[in-house]
């Protein structure tokens, strides 16, 4: 439900099914958050430890399905809002019913988002020239691979691009 509203909030900005490759951005590039982010596929595959990940569309909301050795497909999602805000994602997190926890990632406010419904499906939103947000669903909605931890790995491994 909170991709829907995340894509509902940014379809004014057209949704479209080109992909790029994030390789390409540079940190220098004011606007390297955007489109997909700057974390290449492989990059994807080797921080949630999946054995493959198939891109699904992009560019304003990108997202993934990775597959593992154990387990059902899992989709993995990225968001980079620029003009949004931290408490803007959290009120509308709470108005949906997640649950919310406060959290500091590499000087950056985040939260950890998770679904109460849904114990296989977490997400962090951390405050970074807008917000950036990685959201992660194992479709069997079981918690394994661990939803918070894959989206977790993934934010720090974004913020560690952005240089801070």
């Amino acid at each position: 439900m909170r991709i829907a509203t995340v894509c509902a909030a940014v379809l004014l900005t057209a949704c479209s099914t080109h992909h790029h490759d994030a390789a390409q951005q540079s940190v220098e590039d004011p606007n390297f958050l955007a489109g997909c982010g700057p974390l290449p596929d492989q990059t994807i595959v080797d921080t949630v430890h999946a054995t493959a990940v198939r891109p699904l569309g992009g560019p304003t909301i990108c997202a993934w399905e990775a597959d593992f050795s154990t387990g059902g497909p899992v989709d993995l999602t990225y968001a980079w809002l620029e003009h949004d805000t931290l408490g803007r994602d959290r009120q509308i997190d709470e108005q949906q019913g997640y649950r919310i926890e406060k959290l500091v990632i590499k000087h950056f406010g985040a939260i950890y988002v998770r679904d109460p419904r849904d114990p296989g499906s977490c997400a962090v939103t951390a405050a970074d020239s807008g917000t950036v947000t990685w959201w992660v669903q194992n479709r069997d909605h079981t918690g394994q691979p661990d939803p918070c931890a894959a989206a977790m790995n993934l934010m720090q491994a974004t913020l560690a691009i952005d240089g801070t």
